[in-house]
């Protein structure tokens, strides 16, 4: 994972700098800290009890004008509970290309299309399901306050494709959804 953050940052840096002088109306760097709910598609051989939990990630993106953008993100998607005691929990990391609309000074909605390495963990007690990695499309939506010119507040969605391994390395694909809430601060 650190290898794919090195990757994603990489990536916003190189875009960043080569798109630069192609933008007048330049809008700059923000960073922002999310916290929500992670529903994923994982399902247990005992059947799940607990199929949600409270996600928090973190992202860091580029406006290069007021409606195109670019942002990575690190965010978990879910956590399922077995009934017999095991679990297994998701984390993603995404690079995007973000779309903002923005409908006055202060309100904007986005949509958001991009690539996300999805890393699912097993504890020992699922077996026969074990740790993967899925790299698929992610996509999202959400609507974005700003307080002021530095500080705003988002609302979003966001879906993430991720895999869990089953017996003999067959991987099965799972869906995982997040709904969070965000404070964004724009450099």
């Amino acid at each position: 994972m650190k290898i794919l953050t090195a990757i994603l940052c990489g990536s916003l840096i190189a875009a960043t700098t080569i798109s630069t002088g192609a933008f007048a109306d330049d809008q700059g760097f923000y960073a922002g800290v999310n916290v929500g709910d992670g529903k994923s598609g994982i399902n247990t051989t005992n059947g799940v009890n607990k199929s949600s939990s409270v996600v928090s990630g973190g992202m860091l993106g580029y406006k290069f004008n007021k409606y195109l953008g670019v942002e990575g993100q690190y965010t978990g998607i879910g956590k399922v509970t077995d009934k017999v005691s095991g679990t297994a929990k998701g984390d993603a990391a995404s690079l995007t290309g973000v779309g903002f609309l923005p409908l006055n000074d202060n309100f904007n909605l986005y949509g958001k299309l991009g690539v996300a390495v999805a890393k699912t963990t097993v504890s020992s007690s699922l077996a026969p399901m074990g740790d993967a990695t899925r790299t698929a499309v992610t996509y999202g939506l959400g609507g974005e306050y700003n307080l002021n010119k530095n500080i705003g507040m988002r609302l979003g969605w966001d879906h993430y494709n991720a895999a869990v391994d089953m017996s003999s390395n067959n991987k099965n694909n799972v869906n995982a959804n997040v709904v969070s809430v965000g404070a964004v601060y724009n450099f």
